[in-house]
């Protein structure tokens, strides 16, 4: 499945800043990080993954999304079946993430460090 990123321009007008390849199943949700944590995103899948989206800009347009790419942090599958509900704690409990199985199981994971998210730990897990 492909995931769109689109910026509103002052004129509100739509255009589309990105567009990549993010799971090799239907993608059940699309939740973004508060701001604090910076341009992060997360997808659910039919596919039992939750992938960690960071925006990364360099060059000379860093200001805007010129030269801006997205890249996967994490991949977590820890999920037997559908992965198909997540959310962002709120910023105040850190960075933190839940996900829902289509069994029922709730997981709950942290960023072990919010400047390296490509390690997230499993915190709890409800059945």
């Amino acid at each position: 499945m492909t995931l769109s990123v689109w910026d509103r321009g002052s004129d509100g007008t739509w255009t589309k800043a990105a567009s990549w390849k993010v799971h090799g199943g239907a993608v059940w949700r699309v939740v973004w990080a508060h701001p604090e944590f910076g341009q992060l995103l997360a997808t659910c899948s039919y596919d039992r993954s939750v992938h960690i989206w960071e925006e990364i800009r360099s060059g000379p347009g860093a200001e805007g999304r010129k030269g801006a790419r997205w890249v996967r942090k994490a991949y977590l599958t820890d999920s037997r079946a559908n992965v198909t509900d997540i959310a962002f704690a709120p910023r105040h409990l850190g960075l933190m993430l839940a996900t829902v199985s289509a069994q029922g199981v709730v997981r709950i994971y942290e960023a072990a460090d919010v400047m390296d998210l490509s390690r997230w730990s499993l915190c709890h897990e409800l059945q």
